[in-house]
């Protein structure tokens, strides 16, 4: 049975190398990593999609087209079109509740106040799904809003760590995908 893995982002050039967007980034290093096709648009999921063959069978990742506000949108059409099992989805998402670097994969977790996931979960109907959770943590000056931390890029700081936080991230992709 295929596995989903939803990258959640923005979709437009000015979005990219956003912490929003870090699951987009984790995305294309994972697609990367399992030298997979580049990704290509499937409209009637409103996503751009790559389909990836690996020892642990196959693995659709999709790069919702909707904002990350609406990702869940995305995901119930993917889901469907793919015929894959609630609990074969892994969302790749950004948390602003965990420091810059940490991550975190679980299964039926909840928003931690992410809009994309609970866009998701609402869509679903339920929270059956698993998260891989990459920490962008929070503003450190004061007087920043969070959206606008979120929509930020990363610091070169935190440029300059995303290539060992991305190698941690893969062996928990790993770990997921051996799971089935």
């Amino acid at each position: 049975m295929a596995k989903l893995i939803v990258a959640i982002g923005n979709p437009r050039h000015g979005y990219a190398n956003t912490r929003h967007n870090a699951g987009f980034l984790l995305a294309d290093r994972l697609v990367e990593e399992l030298q997979g096709p580049p990704f290509k648009p499937l409209s009637k999921c409103h996503a751009l999609m790559t389909l990836v063959e690996s020892s642990s069978g196959p693995l659709v990742f999709i790069k919702p087209t909707t904002f990350v506000n609406l990702s869940g949108k995305a995901v119930v059409l993917a889901k469907k079109y793919f015929n894959v099992a609630l609990s074969h989805i892994l969302v790749l998402a950004d948390d602003v509740n965990r420091s810059f670097g940490k991550l975190r994969l679980c299964f039926n977790g909840g928003s931690g106040g992410h809009n994309g996931l609970k866009s998701i979960t609402a869509s679903l109907g339920s929270n059956e799904y698993w998260q891989l959770r990459f920490g962008v943590g929070r503003p450190l000056e004061e007087g920043v809003e969070l959206s606008n931390f979120v929509l930020g890029k990363f610091s070169e700081e935190e440029n300059l760590q995303l290539g060992s936080i991305f190698v941690e991230a893969s062996t928990l992709f790993t770990e997921w995908c051996s799971k089935f």
